[in-house]
Parts: structure tokens; C-alpha cells; sequence
């Protein structure tokens, strides 16, 4: 039997808990660690909690987690500064980190409480050592290209908050990779996990200047801040609270730690989205396992939130063009076609 074979084996073995062989590699071939990993960790792949999690491994985590802590700062790539931290609350809390380079999971492990972490990355988690150091943390699994699996994961997150434990989400579900926004918009399962379970959440923000070069004063500044009650608040008001908070902390981080000038930042570019194209290229480029199929879909866009190029779509595909319409069909295409490019979230 080849490698391929194998391979292929595992995957028709995992049935309807993946889609494919893209789930655990993107578009990459799988590493020396994957058949390890897949084998090991096939109980996290269960989409049944009772497997996913128990009070055993539960007690052994948490006896490593300080070994964990003390090799953590050696796989960052930029040194960390807590910049505000809180008073560690005594009841569980749902931690929420904004996503924006590659070593902010490992950072926000550094930063908060021991915490279960919602890991949707499949491709980082069974093909490098990240995956290792996230499973002796602990995680709870979830492929995002499954809703069996998105079910199991949110069931699984509530049963550990019960036991205990704390939980590490990433509200964005996704790296920011827009000019213009300082925070995504955020999806609701941190919300109506803490409805559910009467636990606060409690927002981390990460700023580093520049994922790309090292100097002196470019780390990884971290701000901690108040715990957030969603006690009385709609599933609007809340997920707005929480934005709206992580977008201030990073504003303030943003202000008070960058300090590029708009002619330094468009050295070499003719526009600035010529700039921006380059840079989401390399910082996407950092990661040798991106899954592309499932990051070009993974933000979270409301329905209510209706897009120019939704709204001009048909025009611009109508094929029967006459003197009465070739205007407005030009110019849908060409609008559509402009946002599209522009829509660097979704094209990256």
C-alpha cells in the first residue's frame, strides 16, 4: 500500500467528520507529523463529546500546563508585554482574542488562565509542532467545513465551562486581513455560549506593528481587558459590546505603538492597495498550512449586511445586452469586478 493510500484510508476511515484530504492540508502535501497526529487524535475528531473530553485528561492538563508556560516564550517569534491584565476571575470565563498573525494563539495561551482552545485550523493543528503544543494545552476541535462537527464543538465548550474549565475562542473565526477595519465583525457563538452557560467574556487584544521584521520595540503588546456580562443584552447588543471593545483596546495599542508614516508605508507601491496586496501575500505566506478553501469563507458576514457587488451581481451577469441596458451592465461589471478585487478578506 502507497503513502497516498494510506492517506486516503485514514480519511474515508474518519467518514462524515471531513470533507477531504484539503481539510488536514489545505493545498499542501502532509508532513512527517501527519499520520501521527491523525491517528492520535482521531478521539477529538469524534464530533462526540463524551470522547472529546474527560475529567482525567481534564486533571493531566492541567498538571502540564505550567511545563507549557515555561517553554511557551521560546516558540514565539516576537518577545510578549502584557501591557493590562485583570484579576483572574474564580468562576470559568470565555476568553476572546482578536486573530491577526501567526503566534497570536500561542500569545493569548501566554496571557490568560489555563483554557480549553476552539481550534479550526486543521491543516496547522495535524501537520506542525503547533498542533502538539495546542493538544497538551488542550483543545476542542472543530472543522469548520462541517456542521456535525461545529454542533459537537459548541456542546463540548459548554460541557467543559460546566467543569470548570475556561474556554479560548476567537470571536473572528478568522485572520483580519482588511485595510480598514480594526476588528471583524464577530461571530455569535462566544455570545450564546455564554448565555448558555452564565459566563462572562472576557476580551484579549494583541497588537504587533510589524509580523514581518524584527527590532527592538517590535513585540507582541497584550492588553487583558474587563470581563463582559451579556446578562440583558441581545445577541446584537452583545456581539457590538464585544467588538466595539477589542476595537478600542486595539486603536489605543495601534496609537500609542505604530508609528509608520503613510510615505514609509507606500515605498515602492503605486497605490495603496498595491501595498496592501503585497503585505496580505507575505503574511499569508508565513504559514506553510492555510487552508485557503475554508479562510476565503470563514469571516462572518450578516445576512442584514448586504454587499454593493450582491446588489449588482445579476445585472452584471445578464448576457442579452441591448442599447437599453449596455450602460448599467458595463457599469455593474465593472463595480462588481472593482469590489471583488477590493475584497481582500475574501480573496486571500
Amino acid at each position: 500500500m502507497t503513502e497516498e493510500q494510506r492517506i486516503e484510508r485514514i480519511v474515508q476511515e474518519l467518514g462524515d467528520t471531513v470533507t477531504g484530504m484539503t481539510d488536514f492540508c489545505g493545498e499542501k502535501q502532509p508532513s512527517f507529523l501527519f499520520r501521527f497526529m491523525v491517528r492520535m487524535m482521531r478521539p477529538l475528531l469524534s464530533c462526540e463529546p463524551d470522547k472529546m473530553i474527560s475529567k482525567g485528561s481534564i486533571r493531566i492538563r492541567k498538571m502540564l500546563h505550567p511545563f507549557l508556560l515555561k517553554i511557551l516564550p521560546a516558540f514565539l517569534e516576537y518577545r510578549q508585554v502584557i501591557e493590562r491584565t485583570i484579576e483572574t476571575p474564580s468562576e470559568p470565563v470565555i476568553w476572546c482574542p482578536n486573530h491577526s498573525f501567526k503566534d497570536d494563539v500561542a500569545a493569548s495561551i501566554g496571557a490568560v488562565r489555563h483554557a480549553y482552545i476552539l481550534f479550526g485550523s486543521f491543516p496547522m493543528f495535524f501537520n506542525t509542532f503547533d498542533g502538539i503544543g495546542a493538544y497538551i494545552n488542550g483543545v476542542v476541535m472543530c472543522n469548520r467545513k462541517v456542521r456535525k462537527s461545529k454542533l459537537a464543538a459548541q456542546e463540548t465548550a459548554r460541557r467543559l465551562l460546566d467543569m470548570g474549565m475556561d474556554m479560548l475562542i476567537f470571536p473572528e473565526g478568522v485572520w483580519n486581513k482588511t485595510p480598514d477595519k480594526l476588528i471583524l465583525d464577530v461571530w455569535p457563538g462566544a455570545y450564546r455560549l455564554s448565555k448558555e452557560s452564565g459566563c462572562k467574556i472576557v476580551p484579549v487584544i494583541h497588537y504587533l506593528a510589524d509580523p514581518h521584521k524584527k527590532y527592538a520595540g517590535n513585540v507582541i503588546h497584550t492588553v487583558i481587558a474587563d470581563p463582559i456580562s451579556m446578562e440583558g443584552l441581545s445577541e446584537q447588543e452583545g456581539l457590538t459590546l464585544l467588538r466595539d471593545t477589542m476595537a478600542t483596546w486595539y486603536f489605543y495599542l495601534m496609537e500609542k505603538y505604530g508609528h509608520s508614516t503613510r510615505e514609509e508605508l507606500l515605498e515602492g507601491f503605486e497605490t495603496a492597495s498595491d501595498m496592501w496586496e503585497n503585505y496580505i501575500e507575505m503574511h499569508t505566506g508565513c504559514v506553510k498550512y492555510y487552508d485557503k478553501e475554508i479562510e476565503l469563507c470563514a469571516d462572518y458576514r450578516s445576512k442584514k449586511n448586504i454587499c454593493p457587488e450582491d446588489v449588482w451581481q445579476s445585472v452584471a451577469d445578464i448576457q442579452n445586452i441591448q442599447i437599453s441596458n449596455a450602460t448599467y451592465v458595463q457599469y455593474a461589471r465593472e463595480l462588481v469586478a472593482r469590489e471583488k478585487r477590493q475584497d481582500f478578506q475574501r480573496r486571500f
